[in-house]
């Protein structure tokens, strides 16, 4: 039995890892020239590996940690506590230890020790917020921080998917970086399987007692089954054409959640921009949330690493990339008070426009909770992976794309073994 896998990203891999390990065969198609889709590290960028794509580890308990302690890679915990400077709404630049001792309007959007209120069925985040009372600085704070982190403005993301991640402890807690790079990861995944790179799908029949693949370059591989990990974006575009089409309510789901417009801008400075103790920087300005990639390492480089999406990349990309690059600088430049800090070298990393992405990552938003679940549903012989199939609080996650690829894979191997 041949399972066809679109997709070589991490939920891609994952999958024929899995397959594998079960004694199936996979194939994998990959539109890109390499594998791990928007995990991608840069080896030239720097004298380090730079993450132009996911970077962390979400939790001390994700299932990627399986890896992580088998390959023996170094990695990094991101305290926030004591490593963060944080802007205040009245200008106060303190670390975020400081700045949750002193501002108890600030600690409660970082602790989310909220009153236990469902959320209603169509209520967004930002207005559930307001429902309990906090501010409008607090919601900005808010917004700052996990509404940059999610993907898109609070107004977008439902209150469902927020509290079902607040409330998620499987993960465990913290943020964590790989040192040695997450392609290692990505290339110890892969290793051993059959990956067709510069594959671009066009079309799939699927149906019946096969799956029938067409790329653009004319090839048409066949097998029983397939397992679609297509970014959201992708899909909502209509990139690959379905035959037959996908029921109305597999439609609906991949129309009704959201793909966040995600971008990332890099720069290589000659010099240090905070204290050797500083790891990241929250802004009041736009983009919002700064780190440095170089921290931890034994190295002279000095990258920093500003993360935007929703309305503050919308902000940014609104005159070009470049535009972008100068109007970041100008906020950094700002925050740490050195008006003419320049940059060695500059990068957007701009996942909107990627073709095979087309965003960041999925967001679901109001009314929108149980569209991962109806998205992560087997239909005839498809079946379907990637950080957008995975529960609202694994989503947008490396660790969630994993674990999709692995039900994936188990759908198939079970179904086969009650066939026999």
């Amino acid at each position: 039995m041949t399972t066809l896998i679109i997709g070589a990203g991490v939920a891609g891999l994952s999958a024929a890892r899995a397959l594998a390990d079960a004694g199936h065969n996979a194939l994998i198609l990959e539109a890109r020239d390499r594998i791990g889709g928007r995990v991608y590290t840069n080896r030239d960028f720097a004298d380090i590996p730079v993450e132009f794509g996911a970077e962390f580890i979400h939790g001390n308990r994700a299932p990627t940690w399986d890896w992580v302690r088998k390959l023996g890679l170094r990695t990094l915990h991101w305290r926030k506590t004591d490593d963060a400077m944080v802007r205040l709404a009245d200008n106060s630049w303190l670390t975020m230890t400081e700045a949750r001792s002193r501002y108890p309007d600030y600690n409660l959007t970082r602790s989310w020790d909220l009153p236990d209120v469902p959320a209603k069925p169509d209520e967004s985040l930002e207005d559930y917020l307001r429902r309990l009372g906090l501010s409008e600085t607090q919601l900005t704070y808010s917004q700052r921080a996990f509404g940059n982190a999610s993907g898109e403005a609070l107004r977008h993301i439902g209150a469902q998917q927020a509290l079902d991640e607040w409330h998620d402890k499987e993960q465990g807690e913290g943020d964590y970086r790989i040192l040695d790079g997450y392609d290692c990861f990505i290339g110890a995944l892969a290793e051993g399987l059959d990956i067709r790179l510069n594959t671009i799908v066009e079309a799939v029949e699927w149906g019946g007692q096969s799956v029938r693949v067409h790329t653009a370059g004319g090839e048409t591989f066949e097998g029983e089954n397939a397992i679609i990990t297509l970014p959201l974006g992708v899909l909502q575009a209509k990139k690959v054409r379905l035959s037959p089409e996908l029921p109305a309510e597999k439609q609906a789901a991949i129309q009704g959640l959201r793909m966040g417009p995600v971008i990332k801008l890099i720069y290589r400075f000659s010099q240090a921009i905070q204290p050797s103790s500083i790891m990241s920087v929250y802004s009041a300005l736009t983009p919002p949330m700064w780190w440095s990639p170089s921290f931890g390492h034994d190295t002279s480089s000095h990258i920093w690493t500003a993360f935007a999406s929703g309305d503050y990349a919308r902000e940014l990309l609104k005159d070009g990339e470049e535009s972008a690059l100068d109007k970041a600088l100008s906020t950094i430049r700002k925050e740490v008070n050195l008006p003419n800090l320049t940059p060695l070298a500059a990068q957007v990393i701009n996942w909107p426009a990627d073709p095979f992405a087309l965003g960041g990552y999925s967001v679901a938003p109001p009314g929108q909770s149980g569209a991962r679940a109806v998205l992560a549903q087997p239909v005839g012989n498809l079946h379907w992976a990637g950080e957008a199939t995975s529960h609202n609080a694994w989503a947008a996650t490396v660790h969630g794309a994993y674990a999709s690829g692995q039900r994936a894979a188990n759908e198939i191997v079970n179904r086969s073994s009650w066939a026999n």
